[in-house]
């Protein structure tokens, strides 16, 4: 059976920091509109809008940060997520 992880404890998770200050990478599985299912790892969280629908992450080799909606989200790390 896998483990279940709720969408609100994600959050913390990816805000984490290590001993030296600096953001932990995670990985998640992203459903895209049309269906597609992403994987994206080593994200790391640059910004999250607490009240809104979004949360942006930096990815490897990209310069600027995406934007992913949260309710979206469907694996973080080795977790599956649950509303």
């Amino acid at each position: 059976m896998e483990e279940l992880i709720k969408q609100s404890e994600i959050w913390s998770m990816m805000e984490a920091k290590s001993s030296d200050g600096k953001a932990i990478p995670f990985t998640f599985q992203y459903a895209k509109k049309n269906g597609d299912l992403f994987w994206y790892k080593d994200a790391v969280l640059t910004s999250i809008h607490s009240k809104g629908k979004t949360f942006n992450a930096m990815l490897p080799g990209d310069v600027k940060p995406k934007k992913f909606r949260k309710i979206l989200v469907t694996r973080f790390n080795e977790y599956k997520v649950y509303i």
